[in-house]
């Protein structure tokens, strides 16, 4: 199998978006007329830079620490690995896991596949069945202008394989649009149900030159979201349908590829699918990616309990786990009863679809004298307040800051077109852009 070190090194680039004007919610006033490159440059303190509240941050720290702790982990289990983007869709993000050996980036969409592509990337998996046969043509073309580069697409229908082979039908260029079939489960979303299905959708791929059989991915997380045993059987038993599959399709898989690949493995289940997946072996090299997204940024909610990497596993080093590096401040607006604050932060800044937020910590308005929230609970959101209940004791008024963690990032950052960077004693690293 070819390995990390034998690729070549993507070099991605920030994309040229202009001034930042008032697009980014949370920006200063004065920062309005440079870009999101010069301002983060700057550096300064996060609470003396002039940020709006609410506001998001990203602890660098906990990014590099995730980075390199999910490379480690991938690699030593013999994958590659293409972290989901779509929990943050910014480029500048993926440069943490590129750094540390990332083979590519995951994406949903054909919108968030041009935005890696304008970026630079090199390596870009489609998780999804593509259907626009404007950017099937799209693909082709950017493929053939470079040999280093690698995409992949799912099919899951002989319908769907029809759209790609009309859409490319007349194609000039040199190569062939890679596809992997995208193997399902009952009361799943897409994929193939049988192996049946996969027979007819592998035959049809084959007799369209224009396409190039690659292989087959599928998602398990939809199988649970539990880590039970029971969970954990129907997992695996998926992922054997997976393997299975791949059996079936490897035969008959595209020569015209230097390897073909297997892809599964969301955010909580990554070590069953290394355990069911691992060491198949065909006419070419068969490269194993994983597509965990939510390890970057990590949690203080779902995958915090779950992801194999932290409560869901059995380290108890926290150099070995994930570090939650996500947190929303938001600003105390009243405090109208003892036991209840007000604070300047709702559903348009905080996610609550896996669990309300959780209080961290509270510093007063100059992002100092910080205090315990012992006994601190969100209970409720509206659109631009959340409502905490508090000790009637509690140390707390109008304009200080309070620190939420968050649960389900993938949710938390699409409230966000940035996301502040700093450092563990609050100096900006930068302002990362997300594509939302």
């Amino acid at each position: 199998m070819t390995t990390n070190s034998d690729l070549p090194v993507p070099t991605p680039e920030l994309i040229a978006d202009g001034p930042i004007g008032w697009r980014f919610k949370g920006m200063p006033a004065d920062a309005a007329a440079r870009t999101l490159d010069e301002f983060g440059g700057r550096g300064g303190n996060l609470f003396d830079a002039g940020f709006a509240w609410p506001q998001l941050v990203l602890r660098e720290s906990a990014l590099r620490h995730n980075a390199a702790l999910m490379a480690r982990y991938t690699a030593e289990h013999g994958m590659s690995l293409a972290p989901h983007l779509k929990t943050t869709t910014s480029p500048e993000l993926a440069e943490y896991a590129l750094r540390e050996g990332a083979w590519g980036v995951t994406v949903a969409n054909p919108y968030q596949a041009r935005v890696f592509m304008a970026a630079g990337h090199r390596r870009i998996l489609l998780a999804n069945e593509l259907v626009d046969r404007d950017f099937a043509r799209q693909v082709v073309e950017w493929l053939a202008a470079d040999e280093a580069r690698d995409f992949y697409c799912y099919v899951d229908s002989v319908a769907g394989v029809a759209v790609l082979a009309e859409a490319l039908e007349g194609s000039a260029c040199s190569r062939p649009l890679p596809v992997l079939i995208e193997v399902g489960h009952a009361g799943g979303r897409a994929g193939c149900r049988s192996l049946d299905t996969v027979a007819a959708v592998r035959d049809a791929v084959a007799s369209a030159g224009r396409l190039a059989l690659a292989g087959v991915a599928g998602y398990e997380g939809s199988v649970s979201h539990s880590r039970d045993e029971a969970s954990l059987t129907a997992v695996a038993e998926y992922l054997r349908s997976l393997r299975r599959a791949m059996e079936l399709v490897l035969p008959r898989a595209d020569a015209r590829l230097a390897e073909h690949v297997i892809s599964a493995g969301g955010s909580f289940y990554f070590d069953v699918v290394a355990a069911e997946l691992g060491g198949l072996a065909g006419e070419r090299p068969v490269r194993l990616i994983a597509r965990p997204g939510a390890y970057l940024t990590h949690d203080n909610g779902v995958y915090e309990a779950r992801s194999p990497l932290d409560g869901g596993g059995t380290a108890t080093d926290s150099v070995a786990r994930l570090r939650p590096s996500i947190e929303v401040w938001a600003p105390v607006l009243s405090r109208p009863e003892p036991g209840l604050a007000i604070l300047g932060a709702g559903r348009r800044d905080l996610n609550f679809d896996q669990g309300m937020p959780v209080p961290l910590e509270v510093r007063d308005h100059a992002g100092r004298s910080a205090r315990s929230v012992e006994g601190w609970t969100v209970t409720a959101l509206n659109d631009q307040h959340a409502f905490v209940t508090v000790p009637a004791d509690a140390r707390l008024g109008p304009s200080d800051l309070v620190r939420l963690g968050v649960s389900h990032p993938c949710t938390a950052h699409d409230r966000w077109l940035t996301a502040v960077i700093a450092t563990d004693d609050d100096t900006v690293v930068s302002v990362a852009r997300c594509y939302f």
